[in-house]
């Protein structure tokens, strides 16, 4: 059945739920989202989602003795990342997280995090958290602090994941640290995947004993997550797997994210590595040179921590540009003293870059941004904001056809076709792709 008769259809029957949809698209196609999380699904990794692959579940399967879909995703995620085993039938970084404690803690055992990462996933279960987090006035990780904050804590768990820090961390001198206090080293690489997938960024896998992630975000891939281990444990987290209930498998899930981790490989994919990381420093630059603070000195990745002016809530600044169109996302940043606190907006280039917004925009967005940061916006300039914003976005789409691998569906359908006749045939397609998925109806 076409689309256009499937939305006809669901209009009738059920227009309450069709208009969620429109609403839906409409927020998406006309809201700029700076927020880490928030990033469009591949418009094929979304096609097989919804493919008939949905109606394919092999229920029980033993940790070791999936379907094709999860050896698949497995073997790519293993060996994008280098690693010596993977687990990718998980269906969010929350149930991720809890594998991971499961299968390396007992009841009691003390857990040094980052930022108190991963605390929020710790319901029902026993462990004793402990923080660490930046230098406060150098606001950076002083590794020194850190190895001195382990020797008298003796953590069994020392977890370290960096959405809320913008710069490369020192990896070595982190797993040093584990080794030294005789602790396991956890690293959530978080929305920075893509750019380790990508081989831009260092990778904490050849020094970590687990680093998970998200399979959506930064890899535009489908909701679920991926946990990597040394061989040594890969037994007990794979009995953790299945004696936390994860033994549903959902080939369409799994074969999309099949489809993600093998585009991560890509060519393309790098270039869009490159081009998020030119927009987080244009973004950068825009707002520091326009009077804002950046926390951490700037940013080495996606990633820009913007200080709001000391006379402007965090949270208001949320709300003000929310309805200036721009999505962005309020943060409390831990440090290395425990009554310091510092507050943020946590900014992404990752979905701007997805759209197809290049340096120029984001040089604009970061002077818009830092307008409101410095407080005392009237009701007259937010609506130049907005209209600033509107007229950026208006004709982007949610998933930039520039991101679409094209060249393989030209090879395929033309093997021995002139040139312009292949240029012509994969330009059709990029459009019906996305207008197929993601068209304004």
């Amino acid at each position: 059945m076409k689309k256009e008769t499937l939305l006809n259809h669901l209009k009738a029957f059920d227009p309450a739920v069709f208009g969620l949809l429109q609403d839906e698209v409409q927020r998406q196609r006309n809201m700029l989202s700076l927020v880490p999380t928030v990033n469009a699904m591949s418009p094929l990794a979304a096609y097989l989602v919804g493919s008939p692959l949905a109606g394919s579940s092999i229920e029980s399967c033993s940790a070791r003795h999936g379907n094709a879909a999860e050896e698949l995703a497995r073997t790519r995620a293993a060996e994008l990342f280098n690693s010596e085993h993977a687990i990718v039938r998980l269906g969010n970084i929350a149930a991720a997280s809890r594998v991971v404690f499961l299968g390396l803690l007992q009841p009691g055992d003390t857990v040094l995090s980052f930022n108190l990462r991963k605390q929020e996933h710790c319901a029902g279960l026993n462990y004793r958290f402990e923080n660490y987090g930046i230098d406060p006035e150098a606001q950076r990780v002083d590794w020194d602090a850190v190895l001195a904050m382990a020797k008298e804590l003796k953590p069994q768990l020392i977890i370290f994941s960096p959405v809320s820090y913008p710069r490369i961390p020192n990896y070595q001198r982190l797993a040093a640290v584990a080794r030294e206090v005789g602790a396991y080293l956890w690293v959530d690489i978080g929305q920075c995947v893509g750019l380790i997938a990508a081989g831009l960024i260092p990778s904490p896998v050849p020094l970590a004993d687990v680093v998970s992630f998200p399979t959506g975000d930064s890899l535009r891939g489908p909701e679920g997550a991926v946990l990597l281990c040394k061989k040594e444990l890969a037994n007990q987290l794979d009995t953790a797997v299945v004696n936390s209930g994860h033994t549903a498998l959902y080939a369409n899930r799994l074969a999309a994210l099949a489809f993600a981790l093998h585009a991560a490989a890509q060519p393309k994919f790098r270039a869009y590595g490159e081009q998020v990381l030119r927009n987080a420093k244009a973004l950068a630059a825009s707002l520091e040179s326009r009077g804002a603070t950046l926390l951490c000195g700037g940013t080495e990745t996606h990633l820009v921590l913007a200080a709001p002016a000391p006379n402007v809530d965090t949270t208001d600044a949320v709300h003000a540009l929310a309805r200036m169109g721009v999505q962005t996302k309020r943060d409390r940043i831990s440090t290395m003293r425990s009554e310091m606190v510092l507050s943020a907006l946590r900014l992404s280039a990752l979905n701007p870059t997805t759209r197809g917004l290049k340096e120029e925009d984001m040089t604009l967005v970061g002077q818009m941004l830092a307008r409101v940061l410095s407080g005392g916006i009237s009701a007259h300039e937010e609506d130049d904001i907005r209209t600033v914003i509107a007229k950026l976005i208006i004709d982007k789409p949610i998933f930039s056809e520039e991101w679409i691998n094209t060249e393989a569906m030209a090879s395929i359908f033309y093997p021995e076709a002139d040139t312009n006749e292949v240029h012509e045939h994969a330009a059709s397609e990029r459009m019906n792709i996305i207008k197929n998925l993601f068209h304004k109806e």
